[in-house]
């Protein structure tokens, strides 16, 4: 149970922290309004059927890699993962290219070697988790 002075704080910080309230309804992180062109964090809206937002109907608030990126097969994680990884290529001034979209789905891994499945899993599965986190760090660190 939250007391009152805990709810008037939280209030407070809602009304005048909009990271908190605008989110992707993709990935569920905060959008930034404040990046530069190009960065895949970067908030926009986009018009998508179905997507209700009080006041707004049809119109969602996305980050723009996952506006490019809309699957709908993959849990948050994976969306997170997607996101954290584009945010640290933009960062370090790379971009994805058409052809390394397919690496880009195995989270930078190197494609498994015959009877090496499982540690290819295992390793996926840590860089899955690794970019989520990252992109937790970095969209919700801003306060």
């Amino acid at each position: 149970m939250i007391d009152g002075d805990q709810r008037e704080r939280r209030i407070r910080h809602v009304t005048r922290c909009l990271s908190c309230t605008l989110t992707c309804v993709h990935c569920g992180l905060p959008t930034r309004f404040s990046l530069p062109p190009g960065h895949p964090g970067l908030g926009v809206v986009e018009h998508l059927p179905g997507v209700t937002t009080p006041g707004l109907p049809d119109l969602a608030l996305l980050h723009r890699f996952c506006r490019d990126n809309l699957t709908t097969g993959t849990g948050v994680a994976l969306r997170r993962a997607y996101l954290g990884l584009a945010t640290e290529l933009f960062e370090t001034g790379r971009r994805i290219r058409c052809h390394q979209r397919r690496s880009h789905q195995r989270l930078g891994v190197h494609p498994p070697r015959p009877g090496h499945l499982e540690v290819y899993r295992k390793r996926w599965r840590v860089a899955k988790m690794r970019y989520a986190c990252k992109a937790c760090r970095y969209y919700t660190g801003s306060h």
